[in-house]
């Protein structure tokens, strides 16, 4: 029952708070504010773009300094061992080949 009485509360409240302050009609001041926000979003995406750069620079060193030693190594011996299987498969081939038409 206290839940309900809240609730008819908070909306009771919510209703006279819109009813007394009416919103303003003067169309230059809307017209401001809208030249204001869009400055506003201007400057903010400026920003955004700004530390993207930075973020990516960062990231960028960090793999270099720290990620790429490691995994070089590891992506040296996936080459290393990939090659010698193709030779592998390469030199069995032309006696499986010739195995097959005999």
């Amino acid at each position: 029952m206290s839940r309900l009485i809240f609730f008819v509360l908070v909306v009771t409240l919510q209703v006279c708070l819109t009813s007394s302050s009416p919103l303003p009609t003067s169309a230059p001041d809307n017209a401001g504010l809208l030249e204001r926000a869009k400055q506003v979003y201007r400057d903010t995406k400026a920003k955004v773009l700004n530390l993207g750069g930075i973020v990516a620079g960062f990231a960028g060193m960090y793999y270099e300094d720290h990620l790429k030693p490691v995994t070089d190594s590891y992506m040296e011996w996936a080459k290393d061992h990939a090659s010698s299987l193709w030779e592998r498969v390469k030199s069995r081939v032309p006696t499986f080949r010739s195995s097959q038409d005999q």
